[in-house]
């Protein structure tokens, strides 16, 4: 009884393609994700595993330095990600950052999270229950994090700037720059730049 209790069990857990690896329970991703993640792989870099291959990229210029304060935005303190993006989403973040400026007067917004190596997103699930338990579109250097509940080093609701970045994103969206997405648990929109 106990053995088919337990095959069952398996064919139930494969049936639903929900596994289980190395102790943490990995959910297929949906349409839209596969869809940034093809996004975010069309930069020409293949899955950042290491800080090593992280700083090849660089060296190859495939990945570029992204300042710490530019005109419109501020990245914060990084823990589980690191200040690089292929060169169009770092031009894409400044982009974006201008037109919010020009949206919202001298206003900036706080970048939170950038490129990050599969290492980064190891840890960052011990935190963050959000972070993807697949491949993230964060691993190919082409997408960053904006919180919406951070403008001009304050921390509170803002609905007027967020409502105008909203905006910006749709508008980034529409023209077909961007996929970005809402992401409640974390406070802030999750950008993947298109090629």
């Amino acid at each position: 009884m106990l053995r088919n209790t337990f095959y069952t069990l398996i064919l139930f857990v494969s049936g639903t393609s929900i596994t289980f690896s190395q102790g943490r329970k990995v959910i297929p991703p949906t349409a839209e994700y596969i869809k940034h993640l093809e996004a975010a792989k069309s930069h020409g870099t293949t899955l950042i595993k290491d800080k090593k291959q992280l700083d090849k990229y660089v060296s190859k210029g495939k990945l570029v330095s992204v300042k710490q304060r530019g005109y419109g935005f501020r990245v914060t303190d990084l823990t589980h990600s690191h200040r690089y993006l292929t060169p169009r989403a770092n031009q894409t973040l400044r982009d974006i950052a201008r037109e919010f400026v020009k949206t919202t007067g001298q206003n900036f917004f706080v970048v939170t999270s950038l490129t990050r190596t599969l290492h980064d997103q190891d840890r960052l699930r011990g935190v963050n229950g959000n972070a993807s338990s697949n491949d993230s579109a964060h691993n190919y250097g082409a997408s960053f994090d904006i919180s919406y509940i951070r403008f001009n080093h304050k921390i509170g609701q803002n609905s007027k700037l967020d409502r105008d970045l909203n905006n910006i994103l749709k508008s980034f969206q529409n023209s077909g720059r961007i996929y970005y997405v809402k992401e409640k648990q974390s406070s802030c929109y999750h950008i993947v730049v298109r090629r």
